[in-house]
């Protein structure tokens, strides 16, 4: 059966007939209770009408939509508002916020599908020669504020990738497979599955994004310590710009100067759309185990796992939680049987003697991938490992369970929402030697900003996407909101976290890029000259600043910006040539 790519609620996470399954998951809300200090339950069920929705008129330019006419169907082309509401904004928090608030000012003008890559260029040149604005649109999965329009000033058009979703060839003798950018994540594995083949990228929203929104924001997937991120899948791509077709030809290495694939990787739409990439993929696995342990404490997860990376021995997917995240997904668990509760009960007390204190233990998830006989190594390398630095093992059944649920977590920031609690999550990377040192200054910062926001902290972390140098450190977070205070609280608390960041020796993101969320801290993670590198290619390639205006370009002020963003203020950046730095 062939994938159906709906577009997701506008109010939250999925499609509109899903939502989290609290009697799934019963431990879950009396747990955030408790942490969060909440008291209240009379949190009455919202209905989310579209009529309710505060919708700016639709300004359509007359010559480009005659334009648009001559070449798309009419059904390739919308002005419907629920349409233009879905792709207002990405699922970041302020997004949500702002739309459950009623708000959607900053809705394009109209929505185009094309479907090949002659559309998307013919597009694009009736907008370079109206003046108006294009923002690309995959699966609008986006967090870190990448769909936001910019500006309202010229008319803008959303230009949804999603009927562009074909795998063209795959070449199995070279483990390489041709494939267009709307393309969504299930359709990309069952197609690959007929030739026997995987991409093995596999992000949290792998049920609700695209190929090219991968590509554009530098994704990683959930297994990248065995596949890698996704640009080191990409051999070769085709980008349409408002100056051509920028094309890079399929081989495994070149020395021909500048990579001009990673020009258009995490460009997050400023050049122009990617339309198709030809991919790096792998035999499908013979087998799939996703074993989990527990460690006394977080630092000697951390050592272990780096152990594994040394000894050139990790697993496929590694996802170890400190403290709380580990209380957090035990409370995750979906209900057990009065068997099940014995013998809990009885591993509790075993670990008791073991020495582990269970507040202070941690979790690790593990999955191992390939032959039998090259998981059964590994499985075996890695446990010896993981033992060593005291870990015991729960067996597969914890795993399973997570196996089962794990695109699911995105849900339960919705439900919360429900019941006026802020969730959200910032995530970097760093060197191995400072991991530790981050995660404990991040931690602190965080439960201070919250304390000082007016509410009781809940912070937890996990450490994934493991490389020789260092891993991406994942910190989530969430407290009460306070009444009439909610974006004041949520803007105090994010730049604490980010600002940590930069100051402590990690970057600004290590794979939900850069938006407006992180866009304040541009310029301190790639230097000022770095700024007017990219200022300069999209000039180059975009010179009237058509493209998704705004992005990877900091104002002079940008926390004034960002902060005037949140409250649906206009934010119009001037087109303008190269920046020049003061001598």
């Amino acid at each position: 059966m062939t994938y159906d790519p709906k577009h997701m609620k506008w109010w939250g996470w999925g499609n509109e007939e899903t939502e989290f399954n609290a009697q799934a998951h019963p431990g879950f809300w009396p747990y955030a209770k408790s942490v969060l200090g909440i008291e209240r339950e009379d949190f009455g069920k919202r209905e989310w009408k579209i009529e309710d929705i505060e919708l700016s008129e639709s300004r359509v330019d007359e010559p480009f939509l005659g334009k648009l006419r001559a070449f798309l169907a009419p059904s390739q082309i919308s002005d419907d508002a629920k349409e233009r509401v879905v792709h207002a904004y990405g699922k970041g928090f302020r997004d949500l916020f702002r739309l459950r608030s009623g708000a959607a000012v900053r809705a394009p003008d109209l929505v185009v599908y094309p479907e090949s890559e002659r559309d998307v260029c013919l597009t694009l040149r009736a907008a370079a020669e109206r003046d108006v604005t294009v923002i690309p649109f995959g699966g609008g999965s986006n967090i870190s504020g990448c769909l936001e329009r910019m500006e309202t000033r010229r008319p803008a058009v959303s230009l949804d990738m999603r009927r562009m979703r074909r795998v063209l060839d795959v070449d199995v003798h070279s483990c390489t497979a041709q494939i267009e950018s709307g393309i969504f994540g299930p359709d990309v594995e069952q197609q690959l599955a007929a030739h026997g083949v995987t991409l093995g990228h596999f992000p949290d929203s792998f049920l609700h994004s695209t190929l090219g929104g991968w590509i554009a924001t530098r994704s990683a997937g959930m297994q990248s310590d065995k596949y890698g991120k996704i640009e080191d899948m990409v051999i070769a791509l085709r980008m349409a710009t408002p100056e051509g077709v920028l094309a890079t030809r399929p081989v495994p290495k070149a020395s021909n100067g500048i990579d001009v694939n990673h020009l258009c990787i995490g460009s997050e739409g400023t050049l122009g759309v990617i339309t198709e990439a030809t991919m790096r993929v792998h035999p499908s696995p013979e087998l799939r185990i996703i074993p989990t342990y527990l460690f006394p404490e977080f630092e000697g997860g951390i050592e272990a796992i780096h152990r594994c990376v040394r000894q050139e021995c990790r697993p496929a997917m590694v996802r170890f939680n400190d403290p709380d995240k580990t209380a957090l997904s035990l409370a995750f668990r979906p209900p057990v049987s009065g068997l099940s509760k014995i013998a809990s009960s009885l591993f509790k007390e075993y670990l008791r003697v073991k020495g582990f204190a269970l507040p202070r233990a941690c979790l690790m998830l593990t999955a191992f991938e390939g032959s039998q006989h090259s998981v059964a190594r590994q499985v075996r390398e890695v446990r010896n490992i993981y033992r060593q630095c005291g870990a015991i093992s729960l067996g597969a059944n914890a795993g399973k369970s997570f196996e089962a649920t794990k695109y699911d977590f995105p849900y339960i920031r919705d439900f919360l929402l429900d019941r006026d609690v802020t969730t959200d999550v910032s995530e970097t990377s760093t060197l191995w030697s400072n991991i530790f040192p981050l995660y404990q200054q991040t931690m602190a910062v965080l439960r201070a900003s919250i304390l000082e926001s007016g509410a009781q902290p809940w912070v937890g972390c996990h450490i994934s996407h493991t490389y020789q140098t260092g891993a991406s450190v994942y910190f989530t977070f969430g407290f009460q909101q306070q009444p009439a205070r909610e974006m004041e609280q949520y803007l105090r608390v994010k730049r604490a976290v980010q600002q940590s960041f930069i100051d402590h020796g990690a970057t600004l993101s290590h794979h939900h890029a850069v938006g407006t969320e992180h866009l304040p801290w541009l310029e301190a993670d790639i230097s000022p000259l770095g700024v007017e590198a990219v200022a300069a290619i999209k000039h180059g390639l975009d010179p009237t600043n058509i493209m998704n205006p705004g992005r990877l370009q900091p104002s002079a002020n940008p926390f004034d910006s960002w902060t005037r963003l949140a409250d649906g203020t206009d934010f119009n950046p001037e087109i303008s040539s190269v920046p020049r730095r003061a001598s």
